[in-house]
């Protein structure tokens, strides 16, 4: 490795958790959607997803990239639910506080956190010079039916200001079903009129193209801004030879859909897949080598992000072997 690329390379964004926001088509249809929603005026809507498919990743990078017809970027506020032995009304601003940085005394009430929140939501929207911002509400499978009155009582205080808070809520599949049964009587009839009116479900990648469009960024996305790509960073003798990560794209996808066929996955969530991808451009393929990848290495970057559920299971799909008990 010449010195240009000498750079202290432990500072690298692939070596650290989540440092980078990759762009996929699930990402995209989530900006799509959301701002489809934002222009017909929705109040709220729904998302959901397997578990680990790139739900919160994506949420978290929504800040600046929604936008009005006219170019406007609307706020947008995330907040993530938190499990609690007791489930409260006062929970729901105090962690909408919390998760924006906002301080508070340990024994404030509901509505001085409601108002400190509400607050900071208009503040930023004067500041963007737009009357409606977005709340991304992660996990809200973790509610309580009761819990969503703290989400109506937002919405009301943001509309007797003339202003409006889209409430996006995003959850596990299986659970956010489980809780939404439980809302369907009358009485919650305002709150779904509300915030249930949209929904769309969050996948990971589906497709060999999808998969090799992320494998481009390695090779395209560079660090620093006018470093190496980071393919180039970790595999500098292999790029200048004009070998790219995406061309391992086509025996990837085909090994991963072998074990997805084995293991009942329908789609490759985000995280798994950027761990695979990261295992290989950092350690695999600069200790075992980028010529003639064989099947087993792929296969281990697979299986060591722990792509499926179960482990015993993977292991007796993949191997046909089964661990004696002990």
């Amino acid at each position: 490795m010449n010195d240009e690329l000498r750079y202290n390379i432990s500072s690298h964004p692939l070596l650290e958790v989540k440092a980078v926001r990759f762009e996929t088509t699930g990402y995209c249809q989530l900006v799509d959607t959301l701002t489809e929603w934002l222009w017909s005026g929705a109040s709220g809507g729904f998302i959901l997803g397997a578990p680990r498919v790139g739900k919160s990743w994506a949420a978290r990078a929504l800040k600046n990239q929604l936008k009005l017809r006219d170019g406007r970027v609307v706020p947008v506020f995330y907040m993530s639910i938190e499990d609690r032995d007791t489930k409260t009304l006062t929970e729901i601003p105090r962690q909408a506080c919390l998760s924006n940085e906002l301080t508070f005394k340990s024994r404030a009430i509901a509505s001085a956190l409601t108002y400190q929140f509400m607050n900071r939501v208009c503040d930023e929207q004067i500041e963007a010079g737009v009357q409606t911002a977005v709340l991304i509400v992660d996990e809200f499978d973790l509610l309580t039916p009761r819990q969503f009155n703290a989400f109506a009582t937002f919405f009301n205080r943001m509309d007797g200001e003339k202003r409006s808070l889209m409430m996006v809520f995003i959850g596990n599949k299986a659970e956010a079903f489980e809780l939404l049964g439980k809302m369907t009587g009358p009485q919650y009839k305002r709150i779904r009129k509300r915030f249930f009116k949209r929904y769309y479900e969050f996948r990971g990648l589906t497709s060999r193209q999808e998969l090799i469009a992320l494998m481009r960024q390695y090779d395209t996305l560079r660090f620093p801004e006018n470093g190496p790509t980071y393919t180039q960073a970790f595999l500098p003798e292999a790029v200048d030879s004009g070998w790219r990560l995406a061309s391992l794209g086509k025996d990837l996808w085909r090994l991963y859909a072998e074990i997805a066929k084995d293991c009942d996955i329908e789609s490759w969530g985000l995280e798994e897949v950027v761990n695979t991808l990261n295992l290989l451009v950092t350690d695999l393929l600069p200790t075992y080598g980028w010529e003639d990848v064989e099947d087993d290495l792929l296969r281990e970057a697979l299986l060591q992000p722990h792509l499926t559920d179960d482990f015993l299971t993977t292991l007796v799909n993949v191997t046909g072997k089964r661990g004696k008990s002990p």
